[in-house]
């Protein structure tokens, strides 16, 4: 019987140690392609990804797997990157780097984080995809601010040199100003006329471009920041004490003039290029604001916007019992599409129509009630903010700005 028992026992102990033996030696399968996919977000164009680096780490084991940025390939819009000989496991993966693209046809770039923990990779389970979400690269430039009231002199009267517009990128990545004009409205708000042929719907007819200067990188704008454009880059306080002082500005628009009556002064900012501008003198904007205004990515050269932009506009000229067909000749045009921000300007004593597409701006704003109104000295256009510090931007400058607004660089 003791025989017996024991013989029992000897039996369950060799089970049991070549049950133990038997486990630790099995070998952990291992995946011999498994995938990862680096998903970039479809708003996303011209994407390059450097720097990168993406770390498997095994949950179980705590042995981490290091993949270089230079191992990722592009297909389509996305990143992948093969693994090979990855044991089987559950893991902890973080990928980083830097993507460079463009949005709107407007350069950026970011640095980006994107985690995924809990990952099951398998013999049947071969591949994850990781998405970057970290930003979402929405907002783009707008016009945050437009000061055309200008100021007033001590003796009362209007002084416009002062004007200036402040635009800002209202993303959470950096974006590049190159090739961004500021664009004014060949039409006037205040009159109202059934111009032939209607091209509203798909350009935007302007008497004014200027562009910011650069090679495709050379105006970085950092997420929130803003770029001010004076209409002339001096110290405006040494002429009278209750303007501004623009000689910091980042660009100024400067017009070359033979008429000796009218001199535009050339203060210390860079000038922006002069496309195309309806005076032969100096540009200033409409004091009152009865142009329009926008920001457009230009996605031509200059010699090709001005010799394939351009068209004629004819309308009935109606005074009492008199009306005559007028040509409107020469106006240049700039694609809806081009356009990043749009904002009608006006008043209300004597506004008659919105001149840019409502899909741009459905609404409008202004400074002073009537026409020539004393009041609008001053004051400017300004963009709200929500509660986290971002521009509203619902394409209707009727909810969008703040009319009348005090104007944001005055005693500073």
């Amino acid at each position: 019987m003791k025989k017996l028992l024991l013989s029992g026992i000897l039996m369950m102990l060799t089970t049991v140690l070549c049950l133990t033996s038997c486990s630790s030696d099995d070998p952990i399968p291992v995946i011999p392609n498994a995938v990862v996919t680096l998903e970039i977000p479809s708003n996303l164009e011209n994407t390059v990804l450097s720097g990168a680096t993406a770390t498997l780490t095994n949950v179980q084991t705590q042995q981490v797997t290091t993949v270089d940025g230079t191992l990722f390939t592009k297909e389509g819009n996305d990143y992948k990157v093969m693994l090979n000989n990855l044991e089987a496991g559950t893991y902890n993966v973080t990928i980083n780097g830097l993507l460079e693209f463009t949005m709107n046809g407007v350069a950026g770039q970011k640095d980006f984080e994107v985690k995924s923990e809990n990952v099951v990779l398998n013999e049947t389970n071969t591949s994850m995809k990781m998405t970057v979400s970290t930003f979402t690269a929405q907002g783009g430039f707008v016009i945050s601010e437009i000061f055309y009231t200008g100021t007033t002199t001590s003796e009362g009267r209007s002084y416009s040199g002062d004007q200036y517009i402040i635009i800002t990128n209202n993303s959470d990545v950096t974006l590049y100003a190159d090739s961004i004009a500021v664009l004014e409205s060949a039409f006037l708000t205040t009159t109202k006329e059934d111009y032939t042929p209607d091209i509203m719907s798909t350009h935007f007819s302007v008497q004014a471009c200027y562009m910011i200067p650069g090679t495709g990188k050379s105006v970085p704008v950092e997420p929130g920041k803003s770029l001010k454009l004076a209409v002339n880059a001096i110290d405006h306080t040494a002429e009278q004490a209750g303007s501004i002082n623009l000689s910091d500005a980042d660009f100024e628009f400067f017009d070359e003039t033979s008429n000796p009556n009218f001199t535009d002064p050339d203060g210390q900012a860079p000038n922006l290029d002069k496309w195309y501008c309806y005076t032969a003198t100096i540009y200033q904007f409409h004091s009152r604001g009865f142009n329009s205004m926008a920001i457009a990515k230009m996605k031509t050269s200059k010699e090709d916007w001005l010799q394939n932009y351009v068209y004629d506009a004819t309308y009935l000229f109606t005074f009492g019992d008199f009306s005559r067909e007028m040509t409107k000749s020469g106006i240049y045009k700039v694609p809806n599409e081009w356009i990043l921000d749009g904002v009608n300007l006006s008043v209300e004593s004597v506004r008659e129509w919105n001149v840019l597409d409502a899909s741009i701006d459905a609404g409008w704003t202004y400074c002073g009630k009537v026409d020539r109104d004393e009041t609008r000295f001053n004051k400017s256009v300004i963009r709200k903010q929500d509660a986290n510090g971002k521009y509203i931007d619902t394409n209707n400058s009727t909810n969008d700005f703040i009319p009348e607004a005090p104007a944001s660089l005055l005693n500073k």
